[in-house]
């Protein structure tokens, strides 16, 4: 006797995560995701639509530099954010670069010849969080301009501090940093790489090490301490300008994507974080000319989360034009996902399965069609038959001179008895 586990094309007892985190990069929890990942046409359509656009920027370049993602809570729209950070970039995972396991889930010639070119033609550094979990950037007054420079910094390998990163800037433009770092190992006995991630000692350990450096300019170990720290700050505008800057000195050649996650959460019913957003998206826009891009998700539209902030100093027409694509995700695909997701059958047993249903099917059908005949007193017939019909949904069927209306589940048809 056949076991019904034995039926589906993939394991019944893996792990399936209910959430997919968008800061999990680990590599085989970023192939399992890839793997696992169900592309309706409806999805593909949205992928064609923004690596189309992001291909055409460098003969093209544009201001129109920002995706808006929507979707209600598993609807996908994190999953869909993440892949397309994660293809572009194309980093490999357990040893095959993840546009390759991508492009085996989509089984779409166009979709592959452009994210192909993109992965040859337009190399990526991405910058990929949740704004709502990440790790020390709960503050309820910061920026999202401010989340964006400090998790920025760190995929370039800066201190996320805004003193340290100042400092190092720096150094490095000035062709010291090399040295600080090993004035700092003779004074700590520890890498700088690694002190710097103590912030509270790495301040003063920072002091101490110019001080020893160059003591006619910090002539105290506490001299570029008292000077220096709290003094840092960032805007939408230096946001920008420091990207346009560190990229060069660290990623020459490559663009720049931002996925950040919960956004719609992040700034609705603030009007003041809505703002840095529109500026962050227009900044970005000008100083990057399409090298510098910037993708968000949120459960609501952009529309929507807009008209429930009640400010003048937010123009909808001007938001709408800084997102020239949106996406949107419908909840009609999150069916199709599950259904393909946990329910596909491997060949032999979607032939065997084809096969006993034939052989039954007249049973089968007639056993399993949920249908009933309507006749309610209180309510005109012709109204109830265009009730039925409204729904588009199973077989109505109208019997006038019988005084009921039919309705089953079966194929949508209509006719009159």
């Amino acid at each position: 006797m056949t076991q019904i586990a034995t039926l589906f094309a993939n394991d019944i007892n893996r792990q399936i995560e209910e959430v997919i985190k968008v800061d999990q990069t680990a590599e085989d929890v970023v192939a399992a995701e890839v793997d696992e990942y169900v592309v309706t046409d409806a999805i593909k359509r949205h992928f064609v639509d923004v690596f189309e656009r992001y291909q055409e920027t460098p003969q093209k370049p544009h201001e129109g530099i920002a995706v808006w993602v929507s979707g209600f809570f598993g609807s996908g729209k994190s999953s869909f954010a993440k892949l397309l950070g994660l293809t572009i970039e194309n980093r490999t995972t357990l040893g095959e670069p993840v546009s390759d396991r991508f492009l085996k889930r989509t089984h779409d010639a166009k979709l592959a010849v452009v994210l192909k070119t993109i992965n040859e033609k337009i190399p990526t550094h991405t910058v990929i969080f949740d704004v709502s979990t990440d790790r020390g950037i709960r503050s309820g007054n910061q920026m999202l301009s401010q989340i964006m420079y400090r998790l920025f910094l760190a995929s370039l390998g800066y201190s996320d501090d805004l003193d340290l990163s100042e400092l190092e800037i720096n150094l490095e433009q000035q062709g010291e940093l090399e040295s600080f770092k090993e004035v700092y190992r003779e004074e700590t006995n520890r890498e700088w790489d690694v002190g710097k991630n103590r912030t509270m000692f790495a301040l003063n350990e920072a002091s101490r090490t110019l001080h020893k450096m160059h003591p006619e300019t910090f002539p105290m170990a506490d001299s570029w301490a008292k000077a220096n720290v709290n003094r840092a700050d960032i805007s939408p505008g230096k946001l920008a300008d420091r990207i346009v800057l560190l990229m060069k000195r660290r990623k020459p050649g490559k663009s720049l994507m931002f996925v950040v996650d919960e956004v719609g959460q992040f700034v609705a019913r603030d009007v003041q974080k809505m703002l840095d957003l529109q500026a962050v998206v227009q900044q970005l826009g000008v100083k990057g000319r399409g090298k510098h891009w910037i993708v968000v998700t949120s459960q609501e539209k952009l529309n929507e989360l807009v008209s429930g902030l009640d400010n003048r100093n937010i123009e909808l027409a001007r938001l709408m034009d800084r997102f020239p694509l949106q996406v949107h995700l419908e909840p009609s695909d999150i069916s199709e996902v599950t259904s393909r997701r946990v329910l596909a059958k491997n060949s032999n047993a979607e032939q065997a399965l084809g096969a006993l249903f034939e052989a039954n099917r007249g049973r089968l059908v007639q056993n399993t069609r949920v249908q009933s005949d309507i006749r309610l007193p209180d309510v005109d017939l012709d109204r109830l038959h265009a009730s039925a019909l409204s729904l588009g949904l199973g077989g109505v069927g109208y019997y006038p001179y019988s005084d009921f209306v039919h309705v089953d589940v079966g194929p949508v048809r209509t006719w009159y008895g």
